[in-house]
């Protein structure tokens, strides 16, 4: 009996690589909004790979909490409540106002420094419209600030926050808006370095920003069609 020659490892690696991108920009582009089923016949049968790379994937964007894993269900894309997001995002003003009135006690010419730079790759993944590199950086730019501040717990927790917002940041924010404006960044970036208490109001302010921008209105699986949604995968 004639045996399958086993598909090259590469392969193999390109057509995971090749579904997870795909499936992660579709989420972030709302092309699969919040809610949506992730069929994995169908999902093998678009990218060409089999169940268990494709569980791969899954599995890969549920640990960054994209996906969500459903007993009994499959996958689909993580919905957080609106609820939900209103209260991560006034925990984090209330958290990240401590946060900023002990940065401004502690920081030093090199901490300031450190954020200036921070802010300079932001700003980079901006021009170069890096919508995931933008994300990841504008969460970052506050676990710096929180890491500089110099309190384990704090630190600890907001981490906890900022991985919640930046999901609902992914899928509630309206095609084309902006997620953490590098602007306001700077704005923050400036008080601090003064040592300006204002900064406290400023990173309050930046927050409500932020949720205010998001389109917070609950969606359903209306019957995505996966093939039509990825139709220019060869």
């Amino acid at each position: 009996m004639a045996v399958a020659a086993a598909e090259p490892v590469a392969a193999v690696g390109s057509g995971i690589e090749k579904a997870y991108e795909r499936i992660w920009g579709a989420i972030m582009d709302h092309s699969l909004p919040p809610g949506t089923r992730l069929i994995e016949d169908k999902l093998c049968e678009i990218f060409g790979i089999g169940r268990t790379r494709i569980r791969q994937v899954l599995q890969r964007l549920a640990h960054e909490q994209v996906v969500t894993l459903m007993p009994n269900r499959g996958a689909i894309v993580s919905q957080p409540t609106v609820q939900e997001a209103r209260d991560i995002f006034e925990a984090r003003g209330v958290l990240e106002a401590g946060i900023v009135a002990r940065f401004i006690q502690r920081a030093t010419r090199a901490d300031v420094r450190r954020i200036r730079e921070h802010l300079a790759r932001e700003k980079l993944a901006w021009r170069d419209n890096d919508r995931r590199t933008m994300l990841k950086l504008s969460g970052d730019f506050h676990l710096i600030i929180a890491e500089i501040a110099g309190n384990a717990t704090m630190t600890r927790l907001l981490r906890e926050l900022v991985s919640r917002s930046s999901l609902i940041i992914a899928v509630y924010q309206q095609p084309g808006a902006s997620s953490c404006p590098p602007d306001e960044h700077q704005a923050l970036c400036t008080a601090l370095e003064r040592g300006d208490t204002a900064a406290i109001e400023l990173m309050q302010a930046h927050l409500r920003h932020v949720l205010e921008d998001l389109n917070l209105v609950e969606h359903r699986d209306d019957g995505i069609d996966l093939k039509a949604v990825f139709a220019d995968v060869a």
